[in-house]
């Protein structure tokens, strides 16, 4: 602190940064805060996020910050959820990571399940039924009404967070819609799962490109259970385009395949859009990367990509380090020109 006041200047490192950060914030030095949420942004990862995060909601000066933290958690939820860091964040962070709207998760279960972890690590505080309110509060989070009576008792029987009466009205409440049993107070009514976010931003461009990271989580499984998925729905030049993925056998050999979609939701046969591709496969090796480009005049076939864009045995390969926390991520860059015949 003192280094900062008297030589404008500091050496920042993850153990004295969030030190630094707290007395810049009760002493008012904004310049050395900003600094330390740029050195903390800068080197975010699924271990350390939970506690930037606490630091930025605590912060009213931090939205570009907290956007970045709360950017992380979203696309890299289980990792977040299943490291040890996660046991120690506070409830207020808890809760607000439970709030989100997009979360990459499989379902509530997954959420079920951290809440039930967490509870075992924080400090109880009783209430009048006997449970812990910080639990509580995060409990109410939970969407339990988009489960299926299955999933909802398979998460009841490997849990003991939920007391036996909110169980039995949630479970009332999932097996059937018009229940006369009311749900428990200030749990969420809502039905519909979260949305995966799986598209990062990298930069701002010109309303003709869109530039951003797509992101695979679970990238075994995806392949081991020939999974397909499909990039969040984005706005370019007035249409409609995502990124679908997935895999494919030829000649006996596993491949990934990746293609772009655009507009496929248009009845019309007249229109037309010419846009130029370039997808890569993100590693640190930056003279090991698996690069794609094209040109294509959609019209009435609206997708066009690779049917094999890199083997599967390459991809899993922990010499080409393409996997970081069980995911893989794309860069994909996108030029169209103006649509004709709408």
């Amino acid at each position: 602190m003192l280094e900062y006041i008297y030589l404008d200047a500091v050496d920042f490192n993850s153990e004295t940064v969030y030190d630094l950060a707290a007395a810049a914030k009760t002493y008012q030095t904004p310049g050395l805060l900003k600094a330390c949420f740029d050195y903390i942004g800068a080197n975010l990862k699924t271990q350390n996020v939970l506690r930037a995060y606490s630091l930025a909601l605590h912060s009213s000066e931090s939205d570009e910050f907290k956007e970045k933290c709360e950017e992380t958690v979203k696309t890299n939820t289980k990792a977040v959820l299943s490291d040890s860091s996660f046991e120690e964040a506070s409830p207020d962070v808890v809760v607000a990571i439970f709030s989100m709207e997009y979360l990459d998760i499989d379902s509530e279960l997954d959420l079920l399940y951290a809440a039930d972890r967490y509870a075992k690590h924080i400090p109880k505080c009783d209430t009048a039924d006997g449970g812990n309110l910080a639990v509580r509060k995060i409990l109410k989070k939970i969407r339990f009404l988009s489960l299926t009576p299955e999933e909802f008792a398979k998460g009841q029987a490997t849990t003991t967070v939920l007391p036996k009466s909110d169980a039995c009205a949630i479970l009332a409440n999932v097996s059937y819609d018009k229940s006369e049993v009311p749900m428990p107070s200030g749990f969420w009514l809502r039905k519909d799962p979260r949305k995966k976010k799986n598209i990062i931003p990298i930069e701002l461009f010109p309303l003709s490109t869109i530039k951003f990271k797509l992101r695979v989580p679970d990238i075994e499984n995806f392949i081991n259970n020939d999974e397909k998925a499909w990039s969040s729905t984005f706005k370019l030049q007035n249409l409609n385009w995502r990124v679908s993925m997935g895999t494919k056998n030829t000649d006996s050999i596993k491949r990934m395949a990746i293609f772009v979609y655009c507009n496929w939701e248009s009845d019309s046969d007249t229109w037309s859009c010419k846009a130029n591709f370039k997808i890569e496969l993100a590693s640190p090796d930056k003279e090991n990367v698996y690069k794609g480009e094209f040109t294509k005049l959609f019209k009435k076939d609206n997708n066009w990509g690779f049917d094999s864009f890199i083997e599967v045995f390459k991809l899993l390969d922990p010499n080409n380090r393409y996997i970081k926390d069980g995911a893989i991520t794309f860069k994909v860059c996108i030029e169209a020109d103006e649509p004709q015949g709408l």
